[in-house]
């Protein structure tokens, strides 16, 4: 099996000393309109961990340099639809800042994962590499991509948490076959902090009858919804091809503008695991936000993305 990449970014991060922790959680802030939105009061956001309140010390604009995984679904129910994402990923490749890296993975089937680029920062490398995307016949495997994928981003540079890592995967999200369970992968997810973005062309599950299965848009969009959820990231459902264009565009914007939140943990428990974080934004103002906050954070050293229980036989 040829394993992939799928690059992501880091999202809550604790220090690995046991006492009091200091946590840095992503945070990504939309309107009413389900825009980004790049300013935000330290009194308009409030952290509770195990129901406590905890002391914001600073939000500050997270400027990390971004490693990225661009997954791009390559199964034959995909077909009508490659164009159209290949011309999304090139924006995410044009617009990369300097200082970040991109590597490029496509995806049929459980055993056709296969990282078709390494992480680069040379845009030609990275044009030439997408030019190459070709469809063939396989059972789609989402969670698998998304998987192995995760656990690349989460060993690339990972003793920097001075870098972000974030997957962006664009599919029609209809998992066939995969190997991993999803809660396998969302436990991965809450162990790693890696941040997910997803482009779902569910709207093609219902369009041709080729490959059409009752229910299968409700399934697809439930299983990128939750992933969007647990990584704190967000999904889109573009209905064509402008329609994607502009959200891999606000996705872009999301990588630029979010923001970190920076706490010190009360929680004197020194169990390693995953702790639950609660944010909220308070306003007197008729001012509609959301905050995209993934749900927590790993206290102590993250378990091994590689660990041998978890590769897939």
């Amino acid at each position: 099996m040829k394993f992939l990449i799928i690059a992501a970014l880091c999202l809550a991060f604790t220090s690995t000393s046991y006492g009091q922790q200091s946590v840095n959680l992503s945070m990504i802030v939309t309107d009413k309109d389900n825009k980004g939105v790049n300013s935000i009061s330290r009194d308009q956001v409030h952290v509770f961990e195990g129901k406590v309140e905890q002391t914001i010390l600073a939000i500050e604009p997270d400027e990390r340099p971004v490693d990225l995984v661009l997954a791009i679904d390559s199964s034959g129910s995909f077909r009508p639809l490659i164009g159209a994402a290949i011309e999304a990923a090139r924006l995410f490749i044009l617009n990369r800042r300097p200082v970040d890296q991109i590597a490029l993975v496509r995806f049929v089937s459980s055993d056709i994962i296969e990282k078709t680029q390494e992480f680069t920062a040379d845009n030609a490398v990275l044009l030439k590499s997408l030019d190459q995307f070709y469809v063939e016949k396989g059972q789609s495997a989402v969670i698998d991509a998304l998987y192995v994928s995760t656990q690349y981003v989460a060993e690339h540079n990972n003793s920097n948490e001075e870098r972000r890592r974030v997957v962006v995967i664009i599919t029609d999200g209809e998992d066939r076959n995969s190997y991993y369970k999803q809660e396998q992968f969302l436990q991965l997810l809450r162990e790693q902090g890696v941040q997910v973005f997803l482009l779902g062309l569910v709207s093609e599950l219902e369009r041709d009858a080729r490959f059409a299965r009752p229910g299968a848009r409700k399934k697809a969009e439930k299983l990128l919804k939750n992933v969007a959820d647990e990584s704190g990231g967000r999904v889109f459902f573009p209905e064509t091809k402008e329609d994607l264009v502009k959200s891999a565009a606000e996705i872009i914007l999301d990588l630029r503008g979010q923001f970190r939140i920076k706490y010190q943990s009360t929680n004197g428990d020194t169990k390693p695991g995953f702790r639950k974080v609660d944010v909220k934004f308070v306003s007197t103002a008729p001012t509609e936000r959301k905050l995209v906050v993934p749900p927590g954070y790993y206290f102590g050293p993250r378990p091994s993305a590689t660990n041998p229980e978890k590769k897939k036989k």
